[in-house]
């Protein structure tokens, strides 16, 4: 007797939906219970609120960033859900977690100035020099474009040679003349004595 074999059938499981932070939000989006969080969340402020807020504030010198440093510790609190032997241990890791965040906010606040204070340098340099690109523009064509491309957008002669189609010993000669152009031009106008 031969026995039949039926080809194997693919049994599909489902996909679990992805889940949440780890931690009291993962535990208490599995039962529902935003409840659990909020009481989670004002036991730790009413108990370390005041001293996180000190912490972030003696390092930030800003009561808004200090706020949202208290913010952050809480919401890393409630992602993590560490456990501690001791109140202590729990007031600890809340301290180091401020004052880590508080740390990465100065040094983004000081990106975000010195980017700021980069682009206002850029502007006034911009000013300051608006004179020598005026006196550029009363150059020659064939002068005002190699100096216009080899300083305003920063090419190679090689470059300007390509663009213009060139040779680039002429363009090294049109932006040499055009040099001692523009220093004329400005030592008569601006009674400029810089070298260009």
């Amino acid at each position: 007797m031969s026995r039949r074999v039926e080809p194997r059938r693919s049994v599909t499981k489902p996909i679990p939906p992805a889940a949440p932070e780890n931690g009291v939000l993962r535990d208490a989006a599995e039962d529902g219970d935003r409840e659990e969080i909020n009481a989670r969340a004002e036991a730790i402020l009413t108990r370390y609120g005041n001293s996180i807020l000190r912490l972030a504030y003696s390092y930030l010198h800003n009561m808004a960033d200090a706020e949202e440093v208290v913010q952050d510790t809480l919401v890393q609190f409630l992602k993590t859900a560490p456990t501690f032997s001791g109140k202590t241990h729990e007031e600890a890791w809340l301290m180091r977690v401020a004052g880590n965040l508080s740390k990465n906010r100065i040094r983004y606040n000081r990106v975000r100035s010195t980017d700021e204070l980069n682009d206002e340098l850029v502007a006034e340099e911009r000013e300051d020099l608006s004179f020598v690109w005026e006196a550029v523009k009363s150059l020659p064509v064939k002068y005002r474009e190699v100096i216009h491309l080899f300083y305003h957008e920063g090419y190679s002669t090689a470059e300007i040679a390509g663009i213009l189609q060139r040779n680039e010993s002429t363009v090294r000669s049109c932006l040499s003349r055009g040099r001692a152009l523009l220093k004329e031009i400005l030592k008569e106008a601006y009674d400029f004595e810089g070298t260009i």
